[in-house]
């Protein structure tokens, strides 16, 4: 174990980020802080597995919070999903008011967004730059929308590796159509993507406190990959 720098969260934030995944003693991890701040890192993200929460001496010391409890979710693609006529494939370059609306809604429970000592304004940045990547085609290899009235109330980017089957990033629906069915028919919309494309697995990253998206994704049939727990020292 060590102290990992990160470099895109250093550049982003404007500040020096390391991030520390525990497999150690709690010892261990008071040295590796301790070496963290004499080398003038000013943030450090220390990921856990479930079973293993920090101490409150630790995070005492160190002025340290657990800020999300992230699961990821997994399911098999079935090969007999109902076709949604009323959820498109988005295809242009750039976004727009109503996918970025979306964007922040589906990070309500980000620990970028919770976390209130960034730098005010940066979840937002981030979502934006998240959502940016993700239409051009570098973070997603789809994009699907559901449209009412001629305005995207709901969306969904999804992401093929060969490897490890298909990882939605963002998922969203606006508040005011939620209970109609159009998550359900986003999900369904990747997992017929995916079948096309012989992919036999899907998985999805929520938060446990998220507790109506954890409800929706194991009512559709998703079961727990892994939880982890993560920390910020701000040092």
């Amino acid at each position: 174990m060590k102290l990992e720098h990160l470099s895109w969260d250093s550049n982003f934030f404007d500040i020096k980020v390391g991030r520390i995944t525990l497999n150690c003693s709690e010892n261990d991890i008071q040295a590796l802080l301790e070496d963290a701040k004499n080398r003038n890192y000013q943030l450090v993200y220390v990921f856990t597995n479930k079973e293993t929460e920090l101490t409150s001496d630790v995070l005492n010391w160190w002025s340290g919070k657990l800020v999300d409890r992230k699961i990821i979710y997994k399911k098999d693609i079935s090969s007999n999903i109902k076709e949604e006529s009323l959820i498109l494939s988005y295809s242009r370059a750039e976004i727009n008011d109503e996918l970025l609306h979306l964007a922040y809604l589906s990070g309500q429970f980000s620990r970028f967004r919770l976390d209130k000592k960034f730098p005010e304004g940066s979840f937002e940045r981030m979502y934006k730059e998240w959502l940016k990547k993700s239409v051009s085609g570098e973070l997603a290899d789809k994009v699907f929308v559901a449209k009412e009235a001629g305005k995207i109330v709901g969306f969904v980017t999804l992401k093929i590796n060969k490897n490890n089957g298909g990882n939605i990033g963002l998922i969203a629906v606006d508040k005011n159509v939620q209970g109609k069915g159009l998550g359900t028919q986003l999900i369904n919309a990747c997992e017929n993507y995916l079948n096309n494309n012989f992919i036999k697995i899907l998985r999805v990253p929520a938060q446990l406190e998220n507790f109506q998206a954890c409800r929706f994704y194991e009512k559709y049939g998703f079961k727990e990959d892994n939880i982890t727990n993560i920390y910020h020292f701000w040092i």
